[in-house]
């Protein structure tokens, strides 16, 4: 299997496509991510295209979520809690850059980790909201888990080349 085409879709969640680009982009993050050690050799290339395609897909659904339950973040709250991490973890500005040169991020692929994770938290609170005690919102996270999976992975089709463990729909190659 070669690279994919930039506009090639592999993938659809909903309405949302992820294409070759996008995919192309992420699998050069995930690749600088996983630095070789002896401990933590590189990943195989199917474990790379897995791994890529999981979080491209989850992001998709978490967005979808949010947006279902009418959750939405200002682009002022994610650039305040961006800034706040890149303080926290790069205190010198060259540090930072570096770290962006050295992974082949742009600030707005950690924009982007940045707004999914306060996303996720927000759908946890929302579904957590209304249950009392610590064993309730477990039990109601977990439900909510189970039929989030299921409701996201029906509508998520995936080219089969590109097809992981999210995947509802497979369509055959051609």
């Amino acid at each position: 299997m070669g690279a994919p085409a930039p506009e090639q879709i592999l993938v659809c969640v909903g309405s949302q496509a992820i294409t070759g680009a996008t995919y192309r982009h992420w699998e050069t993050v995930a690749e600088r991510d996983d630095e070789p050690s002896p401990r933590h050799p590189r990943p195989s290339a199917s474990q790379l295209l897995s791994q890529v395609m999981s979080f491209l897909i989850s992001a998709d659904w978490v967005i979808g979520e949010a947006n279902a339950l009418h959750i939405h973040l200002s682009p002022a709250v994610v650039s305040r809690k961006f800034n706040d991490l890149r303080r926290q973890q790069f205190p010198k500005r060259s540090e930072f850059t570096a770290f962006l040169k050295r992974t082949q991020q742009t600030v707005a692929d950690l924009d982007l980790r940045v707004e999914l994770n306060l996303l996720s938290q927000r759908i946890q609170k929302r579904v957590a909201a209304g249950h009392r005690g610590k064993r309730a919102q477990q039990h109601a996270l977990m439900h909510f888990v189970s039929a989030f999976r299921a409701k996201w992975a029906s509508q998520t089709y995936c080219q089969a080349d590109y097809a992981s463990k999210d995947c509802g729909h497979v369509r055959a190659a051609l």
